[in-house]
């Protein structure tokens, strides 16, 4: 089931265990059981993960609350949970993804869910409907960036986006903090506060058994998005993730690794090394191209190679803002501001 890593051929080794299909489970260490849900979306899966715990399980993340997650947790229910049923629900973050289906899921198996505090704060905001003050503020914003046209992205913006695929927020019983542990079946597990990608998000360590579940904060094959928006708690979100990577660099090297999304692999350390060079070299070229002041928008050429609209361009801007923000807070970028409230970047001299 756990073949010992080969670390000296390729940065990532991948765990041989088949993805499970929907409704089914597969074991890829010991108590610590996978599962693969679809998501209708271009990121078309999220992996969750149940562990033993006093003849039941913990269940990690939920899922999007759609037909799709519905219907493939009810086969779930139907072929494993009606012989061994859930204990707790553990949210990684607040993403839709992870979070989606927890009140629902909560309202069905009556259990508790735990979440980090700030998880909890951001989803009880998120699901009560902007003023149309507050959207104002926000449209402001990315204007003040450079972003003229929003209409791609006004549900993103407007919060309609995040509620039509939550299913409410569900009463959380505990929030685990930084370096806490708690006992499952034998198992001690650590968490570990690593931001960035979002606010409170929480990765799982055993560190007996060298298995680490990190939600979104590390992916074998693609970069987590690391946003900055006027109304984020975290001002300096690109400078919160670097330091997350460098906790997870000194994890043990045969630590398997579970992500949310793409398959369970070893290489933390490589892995965590290739995303922190990713960031840096985004720092080199907006540094080069601000040679001459630039608005976050203008420098997406920079940073992306294709035509960006709706959801994505979202991302895109806010990635871009993280950066420019990193750079000015280090003081080897400085904010210029028109007459206009038009935000420009350039180097220091």
């Amino acid at each position: 089931m756990r073949p010992a890593p080969d670390l000296t051929s390729s940065p990532l080794s991948y765990l041989q265990v088949p993805p499970p299909a929907p409704g089914e489970i597969a074991a890829v260490s010991q108590g610590v059981h996978w599962i693969r849900f679809p998501l209708p979306m271009e990121l078309d899966h999220i992996n969750l993960w149940l562990l033993d715990d006093d003849g039941g399980f913990v269940l990690v993340d939920t899922g999007l609350s759609s037909d799709v997650g519905r219907a493939a947790w009810e086969r779930l229910e139907q072929q494993v949970l009606a012989m061994r049923p859930l204990r707790l629900i553990v949210l990684t973050h607040l993403h839709p993804d992870h979070a989606g289906l927890a009140a629902w899921l909560q309202a069905r198996h009556r259990v508790p869910v735990w979440t980090s505090r700030e998880t909890e704060r951001q989803m009880s905001q998120l699901l009560v409907p902007l003023t149309d003050a507050q959207i104002a503020e926000r449209r402001t914003f990315f204007h003040s960036h450079g972003l003229s046209d929003l209409g791609s992205f006004a549900a993103s913006l407007s919060g309609e986006r995040y509620r039509a695929v939550v299913s409410g927020l569900p009463q959380i019983g505990h929030h685990p903090r930084d370096s806490e542990e708690v006992s499952w079946n034998g198992a001690t597990w650590r968490w570990i506060e690593t931001g960035g990608h979002a606010v409170g998000h929480l990765c799982l360590h055993e560190p007996s058994r060298r298995v680490l579940i990190t939600g979104d904060q590390i992916l074998p094959a693609i970069s987590p998005n690391v946003s900055a928006t006027g109304w984020s708690a975290d001002t300096n979100p690109l400078d919160s993730y670097l330091r997350s990577l460098e906790r997870l660099v000194e994890l043990d090297p045969a630590t398997l690794v579970l992500p949310s999304h793409g398959r369970p692999f070893f290489g933390v350390r490589e892995r965590a090394l290739e995303l922190r060079n990713h960031h840096l070299n985004h720092l080199d070229r907006l540094l080069e191209a601000c040679r001459e002041p630039c608005t976050a928008s203008e420098t997406l050429r920079v940073l992306f190679r294709r035509t960006l609209s709706g959801f994505h361009l979202y991302l895109a801007i806010g990635e871009a803002i993280a950066h420019l923000e990193y750079l000015a807070r280090s003081g080897q970028l400085v904010r210029l501001t028109d007459d206009r409230g038009t935000i420009r970047y350039a180097r220091a001299a």
